[in-house]
Parts: C-alpha cells; sequence; structure tokens
C-alpha cells in the first residue's frame, strides 16, 4: 500500500472573490505548501463538503503537477 505523504491542513474558500488556499504538510520533512487559485463561478454551485473534497484534489493536482516539472531534466 502506498503511504500519503501529504496531508491537507487547511481550506479557506472567499466565496464572494471565488479565491481558494489549501495548506497541505509534507508528512516526513514537515515542509509546508501553500496553493492559491480561484474557482470558476459554477464551481460554488455544490454544496460544502463536496466542494471542500474538490478544492482539496485541485490543490493536490497541481502540487503534483509542479512536482513533476521541477523533476524535468533542465534543457
Amino acid at each position: 500500500m502506498r503511504q500519503r505523504l501529504w496531508q491537507v491542513d487547511t481550506v479557506m474558500v472567499d466565496l464572494e472573490d471565488r479565491d481558494a488556499t489549501v495548506s497541505m504538510i509534507h508528512r516526513k520533512s514537515l515542509s509546508e505548501v501553500t496553493v492559491k487559485f480561484r474557482l470558476s463561478e459554477n464551481q460554488l454551485e455544490d454544496a460544502a463538503l463536496p466542494l471542500r473534497r474538490r478544492i482539496e484534489f485541485l490543490a493536490a493536482d497541481l502540487v503534483l503537477d509542479l512536482g513533476s516539472f521541477l523533476d524535468l531534466p533542465p534543457d
């Protein structure tokens, strides 16, 4: 079984500006990554719990995308 290395610490959503901020902690190194992004209007039409899960998923996807970019060899 694969161990989860990242733990979501906080999720904040500004409903007026549609801004989301997710703080994630790496369990081994205890480093913290904060991801901020803007949600579309239709993403806010769901209930709070599914919205939180979707925001956590989007933040994790952005961190993984950044990590894979940083692992690429330089040109």
